[in-house]
């Protein structure tokens, strides 16, 4: 049946991209300059008629295809200006040497550019819930890690699990705390697989979009609650760089530094930037009486950009990260002693973590007349290894946990095809296919005071273990326009997905092993097709409706961290369904943006992390969650912008099956909410920024989230109560250099960042969120 399904989709695919006749291909290239003749790059051209868009460069140069034979009208768009439009008659206007003039407006919010569904279209006329974090917003509001986007989108909860390779993210209540993460993490086109490479530093990014709710028609696996799209900067034909150093408090140091320049102009360009971030321990362990989790960040991003032809292009990205900390994961025996004694530990390992991070991609793309061919090839490389990690956060000698070798390689391969101005349809289609390989060598210590629970310490139990997978998938999404005013989007997805385990496991009682188990292997395999259906209605120019279903899927694996011995080698796959309405709005000639949202998701066959009896991932249950989303954004004078946002979610299990007190067997806690989801959040950011003189320009940034009440654990024993974080932003730019202060959780929360969730409320290791921390930076642009 699902053959013939996917038979029946090709066949529908291929007949629309083909049954569209050809249209005569004419290339408009023209500049966008303000009064006194200065180019406006970052403006945004668009085909009125077809939506069609591009970014226009550096130079303030623009270059647009389109098969239309008679007029059309070029709207023309950047913050401060005023919407220029020009009505083109292809026939008899010189359409080669454009000069479009912008006249100054600062009460207008800028138009928005966003590759949501993997081709460039407007944000208000995308009809998916989707946010998108600027450049400029990035750097004012000194967001340097996924953790600080918890303050930008309603509805999303990234907070740090205690070290810079775990984060813990969650959208609309889907969470993950496993390795293959529920929320897909993208950069720069290429899919971050391991929940531990969802970490990089978000240096020299151009924009980040976060789009809520299945996504998997476009993106796949780790699509199943939203997607995080991390685009950086490219070179182009300016020759440019910084300079920067920071210091803050916990003797906080930060460099970085970048250039990007053309090497043949209009043909080649390169650009190469690094940091090297430290910081000393905000925690103490009262054990050694020292800092306890100090780190150094350091890592760097090159690209290679070559125009081979007017059509073909070849893109080289190369980025590398890596982390050297003493005392990761710095973590409380439990949240009473936590709040007691705030960040402060008790403990005798070290916890060292060296993580090694790196991701090279090349992305060629060749433009015809009506189509876009793009091919993505990536290698992602991942090594996190421990040594001696505390594995029960106490003084005492019990369990210890070293983990020396952890490689993982990810090969990963996408070919699209997208489609140009062909009227009333636009159709993206591709193949997708990955390969990816796991090793681990790990050693888990019982000491002297573990005999009571097991006799036979002190012993280590080694385990090796190899996993391979691999799996391809084929998509196609298409938009056709009923009328001007109606879009109808259907798109689907096949994914086969597979997955082998080989464990081997010795017993060692020192000096010699007393017993050995046979290497073991267990495989998996799953197929899903995953659907999607939009529609859209363009009640006005500045107002988009639309409804949307989504069928999300993340295929099941196997336990890589499991005994040989264990009940738990293998997970089933699982699934939501998501159904959502929403509309988008402009107001007061774009100075008022308002966008709102309704969802309500149903998650069945969840899988999750758990800790005891083992680590493992199982199938838990299956819950629902609904809300509300609303964001705002408003210029209500020169020079002030207003953003906020609100979500509202409720959560509940129909079917959890957790241990009992005793550990001994499973217990449905049916009724529960989900973990790590505040029931309503409220987050209000106000920039003010302007010129003191020609020279000076300054900005101020005061930022509020509040989070509403939280379950911590499944077992819902552990309630987080309602919180707030205050930050605070500034800086003053002269010339070609810029003084910056910044200052976060200003009030001093105290609030849980991450728990053991699995765990029971009164016995989870907790980890607090920072403190007040603030710093100073310096920069030097040329």
């Amino acid at each position: 049946m699902k053959f013939k399904i996917i038979t029946a989709f090709v066949f529908f695919f291929t007949v629309s991209v083909f049954s569209i006749q050809a249209q005569e291909t004419k290339t408009i290239k023209g500049i966008v300059q303000n009064a006194n003749g200065s180019p406006l790059p970052g403006a945004v051209i668009s085909v009125k008629e077809t939506n069609q868009t591009v970014n226009i460069n550096s130079e303030g140069t623009f270059e647009i295809r389109i098969n239309r034979k008679n007029s059309i009208t070029l709207v023309c768009t950047y913050l401060g200006f005023k919407t220029t439009q020009k009505q083109i008659n292809l026939n008899e206007d010189a359409i080669e040497n454009l000069i479009l003039v912008m006249e100054e407006n600062s009460n207008a919010l800028e138009e928005v550019i966003i590759t949501a569904n993997k081709r460039e279209s407007k944000l208000q006329k995308t009809p998916i819930s989707v946010s998108a974090i600027s450049s400029k917003e990035i750097q004012q509001r000194k967001m340097i890690d996924m953790t600080d986007l918890v303050m930008t989108v309603p509805n999303l909860i990234t907070m740090s699990g205690g070290s810079p390779s775990l984060n813990a993210m969650s959208i609309r209540g889907i969470i993950t705390f496993s390795t293959d993460p529920s929320i897909g993490v993208n950069i720069d086109g290429v899919p971050m697989f391991d929940g531990y490479a969802t970490s990089m530093q978000l240096q020299d990014i151009e924009r980040i979009e976060v789009l809520r709710g299945p996504q998997g028609t476009l993106y796949g696996r780790n699509a199943l609650g939203g997607v995080i799209n991390i685009l950086t900067k490219q070179p182009d034909n300016t020759f440019k760089g910084f300079a920067e150093v920071g210091i803050g408090k916990f003797n906080m140091q930060e460099y970085r530094a970048g250039i990007s320049s053309p090497l043949i102009k209009d043909k080649l360009f390169a650009s190469v930037n690094g940091f090297y971030n430290t910081r000393k321990g905000a925690y103490k362990n009262e054990y050694t009486n020292s800092d306890f989790d100090d780190y150094k960040n350091y890592g760097g991003n090159f690209y290679l950009k070559y125009l081979a032809t007017d059509r073909l292009s070849f893109v080289l990205n190369s980025k590398l990260e890596k982390n050297d900390i003493n005392g990761t994961f710095p973590y409380s025996q439990n949240a009473a002693y936590a709040f007691e004694n705030p960040y402060r530990i008790n403990q005798n390992g070290r916890n060292i973590e060296n993580r090694t991070l790196s991701t090279t991609s090349l992305f060629a793309k060749y433009q015809m007349d009506k189509w876009e061919l793009t091919s993505l090839t990536a290698f992602n490389y991942l090594d996190d290894v421990y040594r001696d990690y505390d594995y029960d956060y106490s003084p005492y000698d019990f369990s210890y946990w070293n983990a020396p070798v952890r490689p993982q390689g990810t090969w990963t391969q996408e070919f699209k095809i997208a489609s140009q101005n062909l009227g009333r349809w636009d159709i993206t289609g591709g193949l997708f296919g990955f390969s990816d390989n796991r090793k681990a060598e790990t050693y888990t210590s019982y000491g002297n005071d573990a005999v009571s629970m097991y006799p036979n310490a002190p012993y280590t139990l080694s385990t090796f273990s190899e996993q391979n997978g691999k799996g391809f998938a084929a998509f196609a999404h298409i938009t056709y326009a009923l009328s001007d005013k109606w879009k109808l989007t259907g798109g689907i997805r096949y994914d086969y997905d597979e997955k082998e385990l080989t464990l081997h496991d010795e017993y060692i009682k020192a000096p010699n092993p007393t017993q050995i188990f046979p290497a073991k292997t267990v495989g998996t395999s799953d197929n899903a097709i995953s659907p999607k259906i939009n529609l859209a209605y363009l009640a006005a120019e500045d107002i988009t409706m639309y409804a949307n279903y989504a069928k999300g899927f993340r295929p099941g694996g196997v336990n890589q961290y499991a005994s040989a011995t264990s009940n738990y080698l293998s997970f089933a796959p699982e699934y939501t369904d998501n159904y959502e309405i929403g509309i988008k709005t402009e107001w007061l000639q774009r100075r008022l943006r308002a966008n709102f949202a309704a969802f309500y998701t149903y998650w069945k066959d969840q899988q999750q992390s758990l800790m005891v009896p083992e680590i493992r991932i199982v199938n838990v249950g299956e819950m629902y969650s609904r809300g509300l989303e609303l964001e705002i954004t408003a210029l209500p004078f020169k020079n002030l912008q207003i953003n906020y946002n609100l979500g509202v979610v409720n959560t509940k299990y129909d079917k959890l099956l957790l241990l009992n007190e005793d550990n001994t067997d499973n217990v449905d806690y049916k009724g529960n909410k989900q973990i790590f989801t505040p029931d309503f959040s409220s987050a209000l950011s106000v920039t003010y920024s302007g010129n003191l003189t020609k020279d000076i320009s300054f900005f101020i940034v005061p930022e509020w989230k509040y989070l509403g009440k939280q379950y911590m654990t499944y077992y819902n024993d552990l309630v987080q109560d309602p919180f707030s974080l205050l930050n605070a932003n500034a800086g003053i730019k002269y010339k070609k250099y810029e003084l910056k202060f910044w200052a976060k959780n200003i009030t001093d929360s105290r609030y849980i960042s991450y728990v053991y969730a699995n765990y029971r409320g009164n016995n989870s290791p907790v980890l607090l969120g920072l403190p007040t921390t603030y710093g100073l930076s310096a920069k030097v642009n040329f």
